[in-house]
């Protein structure tokens, strides 16, 4: 879906501060008392989300977390993968359930986190996105009713203050048009670890790679794609929004189009190209 604005419900969790200090208490007694009213001591779904120094981000998600509408009984667990910042203190604030991490990387943090996880239903989330109510149970459904044994959600991105939100959704409306073409043979070229499911018990029989910097979340849909379907939830229920510092990295809009699409396209060839031996 083309949609070159915030809408209203992303932009009440786009929490803007210079400094932890600069934080309203009533923001931390607001999340931490929604959590309260959330925890289940018998959760059904285990979301297990991973930070690595997310002090200026990680306030959006909690309070996106902590307002979650699910059908499900849940629970929170996020990774400290060996923060310096601050991070721990708003974690702490919030009352969230949070395990340490030292051993650096995506794939040891989310190793932590799934050995920690509790229930049936795995949900991967990233401490620099913003989640919908919905999202929860548009994850897990497909799972649930047996149409897939893991899904992953489309992204948008926010705005920065660089790349405004219509800018944003133009790349957007390209990148949707590619990863539909990708989904169709290697979903482990467009499956992210910002929005991801799958059943606890088969993501710890697979394990989590540890031994690699980025590309954790591609290998675990790799290794699962083996064994079923592997589907994209598409609805607006299931978007998540995350943080387009990703973009920025490369430099103007101009150059991210070119070099993203160029890579897009080269991820196309080879995925078409070498199916048979990714199978």
């Amino acid at each position: 879906m083309y949609q070159p604005w915030t809408p209203s419900w992303v932009k009440r969790h786009f929490i803007n501060y210079g400094s932890t200090d600069d934080i309203p208490e009533d923001v931390f007694q607001r999340i931490r008392q929604a959590f309260q009213k959330q925890y289940s001591r018998e959760p059904l779904v285990s979301i297990v989300m991973i930070a690595h120094n997310e002090e200026r981000t990680i306030l959006r998600s909690l309070s996106s977390l902590s307002e979650l509408n699910s059908s499900y009984p849940v629970e929170l667990i996020v990774v400290n993968n060996n923060c310096s910042d601050r991070t721990q203190e708003i974690l702490d604030r919030c009352g969230v359930h949070s395990v340490s991490q030292p051993i650096q990387g995506a794939g040891s943090a989310r190793d932590a986190g799934i050995q920690m996880a509790k229930g049936k239903f795995h949900l991967c989330a990233d401490a620099d996105t913003i989640y919908p109510p919905g999202w929860v149970d548009e994850m897990i459904a497909p799972l649930e009713q047996g149409d897939a044994i893991c899904t992953y959600g489309a992204v948008s991105f926010l705005p920065d203050g660089k790349l405004s939100r219509f800018t944003l959704s133009f790349y957007e409306l390209i990148k949707s048009a590619v990863i539909s073409l990708k989904a169709i043979r290697s979903p482990e070229w467009v499956a992210g670890g910002a929005s991801m499911a799958f059943f606890t018990r088969m993501g710890k029989q697979i394990g989590w790679r540890t031994d690699l910097k980025r590309g954790e979340d591609s290998q675990m849909v790799l290794s699962m794609k083996r064994f079923g379907h592997i589907r994209q939830v598409t609805t607006e229920a299931a978007r998540v929004w995350t943080s387009a510092r990703t973009l920025d990295r490369e430099g103007s809009f101009a150059r991210v189009i070119v070099s993203r699409v160029r890579k897009e396209l080269n991820k196309i060839h080879f995925s078409l190209t070498n199916s048979g031996q990714s199978a």
